[in-house]
């Protein structure tokens, strides 16, 4: 999406600098000429997640290890906290079925937070929303 290719260079850039730091705690465990010509998110998994963790390129890294493959089978109380804009999940129409109809899960989605950003009002708390419906959800099954 090109309103996020800003963040998504910033992420790819914080990426390739935890494969760098990881390599100098273990030398010779990771092959840094992989991080060459990475330019996005996918051609970071393509080249590194999906290598060093078994699949065959990052479609079949998100194919396989995607949560909706298993979401219908969540069989205790669970909350998904999910941002309209958030500029890497997108929840599909299949995916947004099979959460409805699990009755284990409490979905909420918010049209603003991003990819993990959520921050509220400060009205009487410290304004991390994400944090706070966690604890409330939490409260709510005890």
């Amino acid at each position: 999406m090109p309103s996020n290719r800003i963040y998504e260079q910033y992420f790819v850039l914080k990426l390739k600098a935890r494969m760098r730091a990881k390599e100098r705690s273990f030398p010779g465990s990771y092959d840094l000429s992989r991080l060459r010509g990475i330019k996005s998110l996918r051609d970071f998994d393509d080249r590194v997640t999906a290598f060093y963790c078994g699949f065959d390129g990052a479609s079949d890294y998100y194919a396989r290890a995607a949560a909706s493959n298993v979401i219908d089978r969540i069989g205790v109380p669970a909350l998904i906290l999910c941002a309209k804009n958030d500029p890497f999940i997108r929840l599909l129409p299949g995916t947004r079925a099979k959460i409805s109809a699990n009755p284990n899960i409490r979905f909420l989605e918010t049209s603003d937070g991003g990819h993990c950003s959520y921050i509220g009002e400060r009205d009487g708390y410290d304004g991390h929303f994400a944090e706070r419906a966690v604890v409330e959800f939490l409260h709510s099954i005890m």
